[in-house]
């Protein structure tokens, strides 16, 4: 050990040679700063000398600081030596080599010497206990030295104590840890107890192991024994001190810590000088600067990031930390198959040096190879674990490492195959062999296989590959070729093979293979090749591919002249027509497909020019398929195809077809249509009046009869005369009959005479030959509709069935061209000719097809499968026809064919969708002149509806009519309709059909249903008459209505911004319209004209403009010039085939019209309208009135309500009516108002949308499905971003304004989205599409906010209207819905009331009727004259109380057909009519001023007398000139045949009777309801018994009766008189009544009050929410209160304070002069005075409770917001507030102060006081009252 310390100092010094341990204080000393050593030492002593020592350094420097220092002191107990230090002898004797010696170790040898290194260990004391000896040979620690010395020498505390008590063995060899423990205690064995006492910890990755101490004495006797142990020596062990480290590691650190961190945590022990980073192991290694800072580190608990981590002490010559007992155990990784080829296996297994390639690879990977099978078995070396402090890191990446070193080296072996053929293995096998020998490769055979792998070094493989493969390639050429020949054939027409061959194919084939031969047989049609297999193979292939790269054009030949092909040579067409030509194309026909072959598209296109000229077909009807039958047509077909084989016939049913050579079937042709003209017969029919053909038929059969005897058959049919036989002789006569008709003369008249048509009847059996004998002329009654001569649509219903989506599909035959549908489809050609089938019959019907058809192909290009849509006219009954263009059909080309006809089906019924259509027919699209097989046609038609319906859901179109003439078809289309929807369908009958549009209106879409509200556009009221015409009123602008024909009207001059309708249209159109207008009329307009125009930007198709004139007072023609115009418009309508039309309320504005005169002649023209007009087109006349026009609509509904009796009165209450609504009684609990509708629970609640449990939640967003604001944002923040995403991409594909998504995070299981829009019937229409989509879907339950009241902008009462209307329109269509509850969540709590009025509104309710003006007599004696109180007075009253005439029932008119054979003997006939009906009229006047009172039921009397007796009775009203306030005269005029007015005048003048006693009666009624009041008791309150009954009641009193017996709610009841009980006759009801005199009414208590018992002294009655009552004090708090939720309100009756308080108010009165003392007052309250207050009213004596500025009084505030302050209303433990709305008498006030307890006098020192002060007598706030009976507390307002 002396090497280590080589700088020597010789030390002398005056100490006793025997003090103890002087080597351990020198040491001390020399280590210390006081020596200027500071460093490690060795000493030895002198055992010659006890006073010498010798010290030795590691450093010269630190010898030479020693030297230098002057004077040494050792300090001995309390005695000081001092010392003296030079160099030994030996260097100081050359002072000239001094520097070389000095750097020169002494070679002195120390025995025993051990490595000693200072360290410290975590969590144990830097001390150790020395042995009482000290050997001066064994070398000490500085800090070992300095223990031992102060434990001799105390108390020596110079110095710290730095020591640690750890020893480090190492080259322990894998000895275990129990070995290396027992070897510990035997070197210890010697020992003290306490010196025995140590740990273990074993680091095997740096072979050692390192030994704690508990005491400094074990670790000194182990150091010096140790290294003398036998059993280490053995083992070579070393033992050695561990250093102090200056070295910590940080474990278990937080992620993200950065050495920074580190840096900074660790400053606070001490000065660090570097850290380490171990960011794979989240830990570091801190480096201080002082190895204490250190020590301080270890022992103290550490936390980062509020993680602890743990620090150790690290060993940089251990390159480890130590741990202790928990010391981290290492283990080998498992170990590691990698798979090899076999090849490459088998190598290794044979080649020693490939082997030593990889061994020598692997060497530095710590592991061995198991080579037993190609899965090669990597295990890593126990010597892994012995790598030092890289141990870790090195078993960590082992298997990564080893496996890349592993590939790496496996990269230097290479395998190739080679393949060879069985045959010439052996052959080739010796070859590879032999070239081989020399080469270190190794030669894998797979004989069966046929492959032989060579593997090797990559170099040594490389090196020989080519030379092997060109050895196998050479040998089996050979053997191949020495096999000999094959032979191929190819089977090929003569046609194909010349064109194959054209272009020197053959020469080149032999330049390239001179061997091969090739020979083509045309007998058989094969091309044969012979040569060599690889020769013939390829060329084989070329030719192969050079014929299917031949190019194949089919081409359209019709399927007649494919048949005609398929029997012909096409070998011998295609050279005749081609190849001689010198065309290079052949022709083929299969699967009834032409195809033209060859190489290049201009010899196609050339060949199939030629085809097309050299083939074709003609074809031709027959109208009389009996021709086809006949044997000598047979005998001329057959002719035909005998002498010419270019040509083929084929015959229909009713269709001639020939095709072949051109040239040829034109002749054959011409001769076949030849004899079909001749042969044929046909029918021809001749249109007119029915009376027409009767004439001919029975009065001019004279003119025609021996004319056509026995050459055609003559029939005459309803309007039809029908000539049938041969061609020739029917073209003959035709003419003649054309000739009849034109000469005979026809009219129809028109008598409206009253019981013309009855009188006629009655003598018909006269007058009708009188007719036809004096003047030659038939005379027919007949229906006033009969006249229009309508066309008839014969159709047979066949079946019926719905679709899952509500689309009704039906079947039937009949003719399309008078099938009324709103569309009708034809097929078509892409040239849109319509010359054949359908698309001809339709173009006879609508003249103008033909003409829009060239217009649109000359603007669009269009193709097969397109769907063009035209507006339909002339006769046809329907609106648009629809072109189908369809695709031929073949059965080369089915599936396209197919699929064509799909899309052109579906394209055509998206337009009808697109055109708003409701119904569409459609007939066999496809069939007849375009070949499709009618099962395959129909069957394609049904299932491309089926796919539409599934794809479109709930669209515009709801019928499909499958409609043909054709039997077959028909059946056809049943049975697709069957196999597509099942057989679950309704059949319409199956032997026969109806002959009316009616009938077939049945099956429309077109049918209308009756409400009792409309439900569109607002619509306030609808009517349906028995045609079906739909009549509405609705409360909305023109401008927004939907309807196809809007009316406007306008002044001549035709100015649309002039007047409020015309202004808003033009405004909505915009300016377009009046240039539109302008164009139509180039001239001012005359009065009374109607201008159609387009509606531009309105959502009306059409606008009528009608010229209406000013109100003349009614001196003019003005009302029949506005009756004309309504008639016009309808009838445009009708004509054009719109299906809507609205009208505004015309006239009523700036043109003065009365109001009650233009709905009554609007109302009175539609009804005629629905029952004169022929065909039924318009289904809905609406009148749209503006909202803000309240007059107007009142005066509308009015009139409407009375013309269609829509409110009845029941004969018991004639002031009361009922009106039965679809909602039950609505209800309120816990804030939620609830109804029931049919089977559904309707609730209107507020609340969070987003919260509701409903199975669906209905959404009111933008078009786009993206709107973020309002209840939408609200929903789809909630149910999260997928939801979203889900409405962006269903938004993006087609819709109807509705989506269903996912619920997302909502409690819901589906959310569907409306796009609202500000519309009032586009709310209903989406309202009632969601709920049925629910209940498509069987939901059960729905919640909806308010649509339409955030961006759309409709107000909250339109929205409640449009909602409930849809609601009750869906209930009504789907009463067994699986939907059960419908509940619509407000979000703004105001909107609540506007829900809860139109559920209200729809109540079966009861309702007041308003009272007339006249019925507010105040007196018995005026009750004595008589004054208007009917409905007629109603009318008059309007008109100004002017002359009036009110015409009755319009007379059904008698109508007459009459047909002569010259005009002057029809106007004879029609000048004899009328004059003997006119002949036997009567008329009869009945004048009195009661006719004016006559009720409603008495003029509904009027009207079915009217009806009944066939009469006419009109009302002449003429006013008094000198008294407006007395009634006019009235007179009624009845006309008719005689006993039928004489009936009339009877029945009236009993009617007049019976209203002169009811009038009289009516005033007795009402002078006794004014004077006494009767009541009853019901629910707690009493209620007025109505007038009727009252009177009954006073009258019964007044006689003297005991009891009465009245009728009331449905019951008899018994009442005995005066003070009851009314008890039913049943039993079961009892009544409490009382009798109020009215004159007396001041003295008692307030008449609302509710019941109470004579003993109550007082009570509370709960008012109602909504009663008027409730809702004025309500009203009241609110004022200035509104953000308070009120709980309840009720009344305080107290009749003793009640009266006490009026008395006092009377006194008030008096005494100041005026009635201006009473004021409504709130006063606040706590719970536990409410009692109090109610029984004995305030008390004055608690003043100052709370607060007394004005004195010491009662205080009342004028303001509710006042007293609700908690001070005041103090709140209960439920947090509920109490306050009084009162009645206080203020009287006269002036200003209060303090401590008044009493007010002021107004003139001191009078006794007059004021009656209460105030705090601002200018304007008054808070009143104090001094008096307790001057407040009453009427109601009590608890709320929170």
């Amino acid at each position: 050990m002396a090497d280590a310390y080589p700088y020597a100092l010789c030390v002398e010094g005056q100490w006793d040679p025997k003090t103890p341990k002087i080597k351990n204080k020198l040491t001390i000393y020399f280590q210390s700063k006081k020596s200027d050593g500071g460093e490690d030492c060795l000493v030895d002593g002198d055992d010659t000398d006890g006073r010498k020592a010798t010290v030795r350094f590691k450093d010269e420097e630190v010898r030479q600081r020693v030297l230098q220092k002057n004077s040494h002191e050792l300090k001995i107990g309390q005695q000081t030596f001092k010392m003296t230090a030079r160099l030994p002898p030996s260097e100081a004797s050359r002072p000239d080599e001094s520097t070389s010696s000095a750097s020169k170790p002494s070679s002195e040898p120390i025995q025993h010497s051990v490595d000693l290194e200072i360290t410290k260990r975590k969590a144990e004391p830097c001390s150790v206990q020395q042995p009482s000896t000290l050997d001066l040979k064994k070398p000490r620690l500085l800090g070992e030295l300095k223990t031992e010395v102060q434990k001799e020498d105390e108390p020596i505390e110079e110095e710290e104590e730095t020591t640690c008590r750890q020893a480090v063995i190492e080259n322990i060899q894998n000895v275990s840890q129990d070995f290396l423990g027992m070897l510990v205690e035997n070197v210890l064995k010697a020992s003290t107890a306490e010196s025995k006492d140590f740990s273990l910890e074993v680091i095997p990755e740096s072979n050692c192991a390192v030994v704690t101490f508990s005491s400094n004495e074990g670790l000194q006797n182990f150091t010096m024994l140790g290294s003398g142990n036998t059993i280490m020596k053995k083992k070579n062990m070393t033992v050695r001190l561990l250093e102090m480290t200056s070295q910590v590691k940080a474990e278990g650190l937080p992620p993200g810590t950065s050495s920074e961190i580190l840096s900074l945590y660790f400053e606070r022990f001490g000065e660090e000088d570097h850290v380490v980073m171990f960011e794979n192991e989240q830990s570091a290694i801190i480096t201080f600067k002082d190895p204490k800072d250190a020590c301080k580190v270890i022992n103290v608990q550490h936390n980062l990031k509020k993680q602890p981590f743990r620090v150790l002490p690290y060993y940089e010559t251990l390159q480890t930390a130590l741990y202790g007992k928990n010391r981290p155990c290492l283990r080998l990784p498992e170990e590691l198959t990698e798979n090899i080829d076999p090849n490459l296996w088998d190598h290794l297994n044979k080649s020693q040096k490939s082997l030593d390639v990889i061994t020598q690879a692997m060497s530095t990977s710590f592991c061995k190879l198991d080579l037993s099978s190609p899965a090669v078995s990597i295990t890593p070396l126990p010597c892994l674990l012995q790598q030092g402090g890289q141990t870790r890191k090195l078993i960590q990446t082992w298997r990564e490492n080893t496996s890349t070193v592993f590939s790496a080296s496996m990269s230097n072996l290479k395998s190739f195959e080679l393949h060879i053929q069985k045959d010439a293995w052996s052959e080739i096998e010796p070859e590879i062999k032999k070239a081989v020998a020399v080469a270190p490769v190794t030669l894998v055979p797979k004989v069966h296989q046929g492959e032989m792998a060579v593997v090797g070094l990559k170099e040594d493989v490389t090196r020989i590959e080519t030379v092997l493969k060109d050895i196998v390639e050479t040998v089996t050429k050979r053997i191949q070729r020495e096999k000999g020949s094959v032979t191929e054939e190819i089977d090929m027409s003569p046609s194909i093979h010349k064109i194959v061959f054209c272009d020197d194919v053959k020469q080149k084939i032999c330049d390239t293979f001179p061997e091969l031969e090739i020979k083509y047989l045309a007998h058989n049609q094969k091309l044969t090749l012979y040569g060599l297999k690889t020769e013939v193979l390829e060329i084989k292939n070329k030719i192969l591919e050079d014929f299917l790269s031949l190019i194949r054009k089919p081409v359209e030949l019709h399927q007649s002249v494919l048949d005609f092909l398929q029997n012909k040579d096409l070998e011998e067409l295609s050279t005749a027509f081609f190849l001689t030509k010198r065309i290079n194309v052949a022709l083929e026909v299969k699967d009834e497909r032409a195809v033209l072959i060859g190489k290049k598209d201009m010899a196609l296109k050339d060949g199939e020019e030629i085809l097309k000229k050299q083939l074709g077909y003609l074809s031709f009807d027959v109208e009389d398929a009996g021709v086809l039958r006949r044997s000598d047509w047979q005998d001329l077909v057959s002719n035909i195809k005998n002498t010419e084989s270019r040509v083929t016939i084929q015959t229909t049913v009713n269709q001639v077809l020939i095709s072949g050579f051109v040239p040829f079937i034109k002749d054959a042709e011409k001769q076949l249509r030849d004899f079909v003209q001749e042969k044929s017969c046909i029918e021809k029919s001749l249109k007119a009046h029915k009376t027409v053909i009767m004439f001919i038929q029975d009065h001019q059969t004279q003119d025609w009869f021996e004319e056509v005897k026995g050459k055609v058959n003559v029939q005459f049919k309803d309007e039809n005369i029908l000539v049938s036989g041969p061609r020739f002789h029917v073209s003959h006569y035709v003419p003649m009959f054309e000739k009849l008709l034109t000469s005979t003369h026809h009219c129809i008249m028109k008598i409206a005479k009253p019981g013309a048509k009855k009188f006629f009847k009655e003598k018909e059996s006269m007058y009708v030959p009188l007719a036809k004998a004096n003047m030659g002329c038939l005379v027919q009654l007949i229906d006033e509709d009969d006249h229009h001569s309508p066309v008839k649509s014969v159709i047979k219903h066949v079946y019926q069935c719905i679709t899952p989506d509500g689309v009704e599909i039906t079947v039937n035959k009949a003719d399309m061209c008078t099938f009324q549908a709103d569309a009708v489809v034809s097929a078509s050609n892409e040239a849109l000719v319509l010359d054949g089938g359908l698309s001809k019959a339709l173009s006879k019907a609508d003249a103008n097809l033909q003409d829009a058809c060239n217009q649109y192909v000359t603007k669009r290009k269009v193709t097969v499968g397109d769907a063009i849509v035209l507006d339909a006219g002339g006769h046809l009954r329907c609106k648009h026809v629809i072109f189908a263009l369809a695709p031929q059909y073949s059965t080369a080309k089915h599936q396209e064919a197919v699929g064509l006809l799909k899309k052109t089906v579906k394209k055509s019924l998206n337009r009808a969708d697109q055109e708003n259509c409701q119904s569409v027919a459609i007939p066999a699209i496809g069939s007849g002149a375009f070949h499709f097989p009618p099962d395959l046609c129909t069957d394609t038609i049904v299932k491309s509806i089926k796919e539409f319906c599934d794809f479109v859901g709930d669209g515009v179109l709801r019928t499909i009519h499958l409609v043909d003439n054709n039997d077959v078809t028909v059946q056809a289309f049943e049975a697709a309709v069957k196999k597509i929807y099942g057989v679950n369908a309704v059949g319409l009958g199956a032997t026969g059909g109806s002959s009316s549009s009616q009938q077939q209106s049945q099956a429309s879409s077109s049918q209308s249903l009756v409400h009792s509200t409309a439900s569109s556009q607002g619509a306030s009221k609808s009517v349906q008459t028995k045609e079906g015409l739909t009549i509405s009123l609705m409360e909305t602008n023109i401008e927004d209505t939907t309807m196809d024909v809007v009316v406007n009207t306008l002044s001549s001059d035709l100015n649309l911004g002039v007047g409020a309708v015309s202004s808003a249209i033009l405004k909505a159109a915009g300016p377009q319209l009046q240039v539109l207008l302008n164009q139509q009329a180039t001239a001012p307009a005359n009065i009374g004209a109607v201008i159609v125009t387009v509606g531009a930007n309105l959502k009306n198709k059409e606008v009528f403009h009608a010229v209406a004139p000013h109100w003349n007072q009614g001196q003019g023609n003005e009302q029949k010039v506005l009756e004309n115009i309504i008639d016009e418009c309808l009838n445009q309508a009708e004509q054009r085939q719109w299906k809507s039309i609205v009208f505004s309320a015309i006239g009523t504005g700036n043109l003065g019209f009365p109001k009650p005169l233009v709905i009554c002649s609007m109302l009175e023209s539609a009804l005629k309208f629905s029952s004169k007009r022929s065909t039924k087109n318009v289904q809905e006349v609406a009148f749209a009135l503006h909202p803000k026009d309240t007059q107007t609509i009142q005066v509308f509904t009015d009139e409407f309500n009375k013309k269609f009796m829509i409110q009845a009165t029941p004969a018991n209450n004639p002031t009361q009516q009922k009106t039965p609504g679809p909602f039950s009684k609505v209800t309120s609990k816990s804030g939620i108002y609830e109804t029931k509708v049919g089977g559904v629970t309707l609730q209107v609640l507020c609340g969070d949308i987003t919260a509701e449990k409903t199975d669906v939640i209905v959404n009111s967003t933008s078009k786009e499905f993206t709107l973020k604001s309002g209840v939408s944002k609200a929903i789809l923040d909630k149910a999260g971003p997928n939801v979203e995403a889900e409405c962006q991409q269903l938004g993006s594909q087609p819709n109807h304004g509705l989506i269903m998504t996912q619920a997302g995070n909502l409690l819901c299981k589906k959310i569907i989205h409306i796009a609202a829009q500000s519309s009032a019937v586009h709310i209903i229409k989406q309202v009632k599409r969601a709920l049925e989509k629910c209940a498509k879907r069987k939901f059960t339950s729905i919640s909806f906010p308010a649509i339409g009241t955030g961006q759309a902008g409709l107000s909250p009462g339109q929205v409640a209207d449009c909602m409930m209307d849809a609601v009750v329109e869906m209930v009504g269509q789907n009463p067994q819905s699986p939907l059960k509850l419908i509940r619509i969540v407000i979000f703004q709590a105001p909107m609540l009331n506007d829900f809860y009025k139109s559920m209200s509104n729809r109540e079966y309710t009861v309702i007041q009727q308003k009272e007339t003006i006249y019925s507010k007599i105040k007196t018995y004696v005026s009750s004595v004259k008589l004054f208007l109180t009917g409905s007629w007075e109603k009318e008059i009253k309007q008109h100004g109380c002017k002359d009036i005439v009110i015409e009755g029932i319009k007379v059904d008119p008698a109508c007459f057909s009459i047909c002569g054979p010259t005009q002057t003997a029809v106007d004879k006939t029609k000048a004899f009519l009328e004059e003997f009906i006119s002949k036997d009229q009567a008329s009869q006047k009945i004048t009195d001023t009661t006719i004016l009172s006559f009720s409603d039921k008495d003029q509904q009397r009027i009207r079915d007398m009217q009806i009944a007796l066939d009469v006419s009775i009109r009302l002449e009203y003429k006013a008094q000139k000198d008294s407006e306030s007395s009634p006019g005269e009235a007179t009624l005029i009845v006309e008719g045949l005689p006993r039928d007015v004489l009936i009339a005048f009877k029945d009236i003048q009993d009617m007049l009777k019976s209203a002169k006693d009811e009038e009289i009666m009516k005033k007795y009624i009402e002078h006794a309801s004014e004077l006494v009041e009767w009541q009853y008791e019901q629910g707690g309150q009493y209620k007025t018994f109505d007038q009727r009954i009252n009177f009954e009641l006073e009258k019964a009193l007044d006689s003297g009766a005991a009891d009465v017996k009245i009728s009331f709610q449905g019951q008899d009841y018994q009442i005995k008189l005066p003070e009851g009980p009314a008890v039913s006759t049943t039993g079961v009801n009892q009544m409490n009544i009382r009798r109020i005199d009215k004159l007396k009414a001041t003295e008692s208590i307030p008449q609302h009050w509710g019941a109470m018992n004579p003993t109550q002294l007082f009570a509370i009655f709960a008012l109602k929410a909504g009663d008027s009552e409730y809702n004025d004090v309500l009203g009241s708090f609110q004022a200035t209160c509104a953000n308070f939720n009120v709980l309840k309100i009720e009344r305080i009756q107290n009749p003793g304070i009640w009266r006490n308080y009026q008395n006092n108010k009377s006194v008030m009165e008096q005494k100041n002069g005026h009635q201006n003392n009473e004021k409504r007052l709130f006063h606040g309250t706590n719970e536990q005075t409410m009692s109090h207050i109610n029984q004995r009213g305030f008390n004055r004596s608690y003043a100052g409770k709370n607060a007394a500025a004005f004195g010491n009084g009662t205080y009342f505030a004028l303001n509710a917001i006042y007293s609700a302050n908690p001070t005041y209303s103090v709140p209960n433990a439920q947090g509920h507030k109490h306050m009084y709305l009162c009645r206080v008498l203020t009287g006269d006030y002036t200003q209060g102060q303090a401590g008044m307890i009493d007010p002021p006098p107004k003139t001191p020192p009078t006794a007059d006081l004021y009656d209460t002060v105030v705090d601002r007598p200018a304007a008054p706030t808070i009143f104090v009252v001094f008096r307790d009976d001057n407040a009453y507390p009427e109601y009590l307002i608890t709320f929170k």
